[in-house]
């Protein structure tokens, strides 16, 4: 009678160390995988422990990471959150890679946190998620060429993105998603429309906001980071851009992040090239052109 039970606990034996055998191994990665600049988009959320499930802070960045192949990692963001738009972060610190290409990364200076990365196309672009006592993070990076100027933005970009609308020091308010095109003349003038849908705003509504323009200037430095800052009769917003890949021509695509205190939005997604500056040939189909104006409506964020 104590056979089967005796067969069991032999079986529940053998099964053990099997089960506990889970790592992926193998690979043939090493810090010296990651190595160089990469453009970085970054998202945070803190939610209350008092009030279960209360979203209370909120945290959109763009910017870029460098890594220098054996320890060292720094971040240069500029970070929009409920409390502040446009505040620079700069984080520096340490990062380890295994071989099936996890990493981990600590920051020490500029902010305490800790992240678990993940290296693909072989150390061309990363996966990235982790936290501090405030927010818990995700984030991507993609290896980021050299020698920008203002001049490799020049025609229009489609920007789409994701986040918050209407929100607060104390509250993150509604959720949020922009689509739209963006304008730049290679110099230093940019045009944004965009449309707003979102859900959750003040009031508990959900709506979908048609025709917002916002003019303005932008910049693009030599490390291929930029911003612009620009306006309409709502209030004035702040652009930050970060492009990415290896060719420096209209073609380049960039994480883009947009923020305005005024209204309390926050978003960050990825902008690429559509076609370039129009003609006045096509003065219709111009971002600005006057019929395009009078059959939207301007509503602005």
């Amino acid at each position: 009678m104590k056979q089967p039970h005796a067969a069991l606990c032999f079986l529940c034996c053998l099964a053990s160390p099997l089960l506990a055998q889970t790592t992926i191994g193998g690979g043939s990665c090493s810090s010296a995988t990651l190595t160089g600049a990469y453009a970085v988009t970054m998202s945070g959320r803190g939610v209350s422990g008092s009030v279960a499930g209360s979203l209370t802070n909120v945290f959109e960045a763009i910017g870029s990471a460098t890594f220098d192949g054996l320890s060292k990692v720094t971040f240069t963001l500029t970070a929009d959150t409920n409390q502040a738009v446009g505040t620079s972060l700069n984080w520096t610190g340490t990062y380890s890679v295994q071989a099936n290409c996890v990493a981990t990364v600590t920051i020490t200076s500029g902010g305490s946190a800790k992240f678990n990365l993940v290296a693909y196309a072989s150390g061309a672009d990363f996966l990235m998620t982790g936290n501090d006592s405030t927010y818990a993070y995700s984030a991507s990076g993609n290896s980021q060429p050299s020698g920008c100027s203002a001049a490799l933005l020049s025609g229009v970009y489609s920007i789409t993105g994701t986040g918050y609308y209407g929100a607060t020091s104390k509250s993150a308010g509604g959720a949020g998603a922009i689509t739209g095109l963006v304008q730049f003349d290679g110099v230093s003038n940019v045009t944004v429309n965009l449309t707003v849908s979102a859900n959750g705003a003040p009031g508990g509504t959900t709506q979908t906001l048609t025709g917002i323009t916002y003019t303005g200037t932008y910049s693009m430095g030599s490390s291929c980071v930029g911003s612009a800052t620009v306006s309409n009769s709502n209030g004035s917003a702040m652009l930050t851009f970060s492009a990415y890949g290896a060719a420096k021509t209209f073609t380049s695509a960039f994480f883009v992040g947009f923020a305005s205190s005024s209204v309390g939005t926050m978003f960050t997604g990825s902008s690429n090239a559509i076609y370039g500056q129009p003609t006045s040939s096509a003065s219709v189909l111009r971002l600005d052109a006057p019929e395009h104006a009078q059959l939207q409506w301007r509503e602005g964020i």
